[in-house]
C-alpha cells in the first residue's frame, strides 16, 4: 500500500472513531437557556416527537423542598435542562445537592438553572433536589432531556403549588418538530459527508497523479534504456 493510501485509510479510521462523540449530546451541558431555543439554538430539530415518553414528577419532602424526578424509556439521558419559572415568567427556587453529574448554568438568576457536566449516560431516575425559597403559588417546572444530539424532547410542563406541593401536567408543544429519516441522517453527518466527499476527492486525484508519475518512470527508465543502448552501439 503506498503512502498517500496509507495516510487516508487512516483519515478514514479517524473519521468513524469521531462519529460516536459527534452526535452525542454537548459535552460540557446545554448550550440554551430555555426549552423553547433548543431547536434553534441548540441542537436543531429533533427526531423525537416531545415529549418522547419522558416524565418530571414533583414529591414535596417538607414545606418548600421538593424532589424532582426524571424517568423515561431507555437506561437514560445524556443531557438535561431543567429549571421552574414563576408567573411572571422569572427563574425562582434554588437546585440543591447536586448529582455528580449536573451542573449549574448561568441563566440570570443563580443556582436556578441546571444542566449536564458531560455527554455520559445519566441513569434512570434522576431526581434533583429543589427548594422554592422565594417561590408564591403557582410555579412552572421546565424540562428538556438529550438522548444524543440529534434525539430530544421537551417534557410536559408542570404547574406546581410551591405551597401545597400539589401538581399537574400541561402538554409540551413538539418545538422540535418531527423528520423523515433522511432529514434526521443528513443533520448528523452532513459534517462527515463533506469531509469524506473531500478525502475521496483526493484520494481520486492522488491515485491519479501517482499512476501518472509511475507511468512516467517507466518511459524515463525506458528512454534512458533506449540512449543507453543506442550509446553502446555506436560505439
Amino acid at each position: 500500500m503506498s503512502k498517500l493510501h496509507e495516510k487516508l485509510f487512516s483519515f478514514f479510521l479517524f473519521l468513524f472513531i469521531l462519529m460516536p462523540f459527534y452526535v452525542s449530546a454537548l459535552p460540557d451541558g446545554a448550550d440554551t437557556c430555555n426549552v423553547e431555543d433548543m431547536s434553534t439554538k441548540g441542537h436543531g430539530a429533533s427526531s423525537l416527537k416531545s415529549p418522547g415518553g419522558y416524565t418530571i414528577t414533583t414529591n414535596m419532602k417538607s414545606q418548600g423542598k421538593f424532589d424532582l424526578t426524571i424517568n423515561g424509556p431507555g437506561n437514560g439521558v445524556e443531557g438535561l435542562l431543567v429549571y421552574v419559572l414563576d408567573k411572571d415568567n422569572k427563574r425562582v427556587g434554588l437546585f440543591e445537592n447536586l448529582p455528580d453529574y449536573v451542573k449549574f448554568k448561568e441563566c440570570g438568576v443563580p443556582s436556578t438553572t441546571i444542566t449536564h457536566k458531560n455527554s455520559n449516560v445519566k441513569n434512570f431516575p434522576i431526581t434533583l433536589s429543589w427548594n422554592a425559597q422565594g417561590a408564591t403559588g403557582s410555579v412552572t417546572v421546565k424540562t428538556l432531556v438529550v438522548k444524543n444530539f440529534s434525539n430530544w424532547a421537551r417534557l410536559d410542563d408542570v404547574s406546581l403549588d410551591s405551597v401545597s406541593g400539589t401538581s399537574s401536567t400541561v402538554a409540551a408543544s413538539n418545538d422540535g418538530g418531527a423528520q423523515t429519516a433522511s432529514d434526521g441522517f443528513l443533520q448528523k453527518y452532513t459534517l462527515f459527508i463533506i469531509m469524506i466527499g473531500l478525502t475521496t476527492l483526493l484520494y481520486i486525484v492522488g491515485s491519479v497523479a501517482e499512476s501518472m508519475l509511475k507511468r512516467q518512470q517507466v518511459k524515463s527508465r525506458s528512454f534512458a534504456k533506449t540512449i543507453q543502448n543506442g550509446y553502446g552501439d555506436s560505439r
